[in-house]
């Protein structure tokens, strides 16, 4: 948490040595996708298993797959001062979420041998420092934006897995329980922005942005390694991903007010 009071405070300095030129203040949500290769990769092991038992003549019932959780959805805040008509700097905060989950059970011989439920959640907040540039001008404005950033993510975990009686032994499997994990990490992101003003102070737009974000380990607050499969091997987490943003925004001319005050 300290590297984002350290983006808090870079955000506030901008805005204390840029407040004389106009303020943008801009919000919005769409879908983001994050690579979380290492736990997407735990989660088609895991599958691998279901679809074994869920293909044994011996056992009814069933567990769906998990779905990969590479997918999610993303909001954004942030504020932008304008040092001149094309050039802007500030920062935003962004947060994105994803989560998967499956539950079942599986009968043999004519009992409930088993009981299967999985539910993830992974969350992240990042705080981006950056500019942006206006580059053309044509009823629609279109920009580059560039910046680094802070990320902190969590994951939790919620696990039932009972194994199958009759069921060939497994080599991995997921350690049973709630788990809450954390990480930390910096990274870089820059993309593209169409905005379309419908009045001076106020304009719709959208954004598409790549963000490479370094692998950072999943701990408890023991230090415990999160360990999702069960097989020995910690996994790491990698926000690393695109982003696509609907946003609005709201211009504020700071320079108002600032006229010529009387003498008495």
């Amino acid at each position: 948490m300290k590297g984002l009071a350290w983006g808090v405070l870079a955000v506030l300095l901008f805005g204390g040595t840029l407040a004389a030129g106009p303020l943008e203040v801009t919000v919005g949500a769409g879908p983001g996708g994050a690579s979380l290769g290492e736990i997407n990769g735990s989660i088609g092991l895991i599958n691998v298993i279901l679809q074994d038992w869920n293909s044994t003549p011996t056992l009814t019932g069933g567990v769906p797959e998990l779905d990969s959780m590479q997918v999610g959805m993303s909001y954004l805040a942030g504020e932008e001062f304008w040092v001149t008509p094309s050039l802007a700097l500030g920062g935003k905060i962004e947060t994105f979420r994803a989560v998967s989950s499956t539950a079942g059970s599986y009968t043999a011989g004519g009992e409930t041998s088993s009981q299967v439920e999985i539910g993830l959640d992974c969350h992240a907040v990042g705080l981006v420092v950056g500019g942006h540039v206006d580059v053309a001008d044509f009823g629609l404005r279109l920009g580059l934006d560039l910046g680094v950033g802070y990320y902190y993510s969590g994951f939790k975990t919620d696990i039932t897995f009972e194994i199958p009686s009759g069921v060939p032994p497994i080599s991995a499997r997921p350690e049973e329980g709630k788990g809450q994990y954390n990480a930390s990490s910096f990274g870089i992101e820059g993309g593209l922005s169409l905005f379309f003003p419908i009045a001076e102070w106020f304009a719709i737009g959208s954004s598409l942005a790549y963000r490479w974000v370094a692998d950072a380990p999943l701990a408890n607050a023991q230090g415990e390694a999160l360990d999702l499969d069960g097989n020995g091997t910690p996994e790491s987490i990698d926000l690393t991903g695109i982003v696509v943003v609907f946003t609005v925004s709201l211009r504020i001319d700071l320079s108002r007010g600032e006229g010529e005050r009387r003498t008495p």
